[in-house]
């Protein structure tokens, strides 16, 4: 359709509902923002238990920080690689 120009766009364009899709979208909006109660997370992210707690907030923690680790591990492997190996002194370079 990019290649093709306005001869095509305008004809597709004329068969589509949008304005149905819109309205469907707005009612849908209003329904969500009318119940947000819906919205709560599962029982165990409020459990009392202070154990359960410190057990969820861990592994929160440990679940966010675990990609940017791969990530950063990743980058240094690479970065090493693409230096290539290092040149180690020998002894007799060393007495030159």
């Amino acid at each position: 359709m990019v290649l093709c120009g306005a001869r095509v766009a305008d004809p597709l364009l004329a068969g589509l509902p949008v304005m149905r899709v819109a309205i469907t979208v707005l009612v849908a909006l209003s329904a969500f923002a009318g119940l947000p109660e819906a919205a709560w997370a599962c029982p165990v992210c409020f459990d009392s238990s202070d154990e359960n707690r410190q057990a969820f907030l861990a592994t929160t923690v440990f679940l966010s920080l675990l990609p940017l680790g791969m990530v950063a591990g990743a980058g240094i492997y690479i970065r090493k690689r693409m230096r290539g190996p290092r040149e180690v002194p020998t002894d007799l370079d060393l007495h030159d």
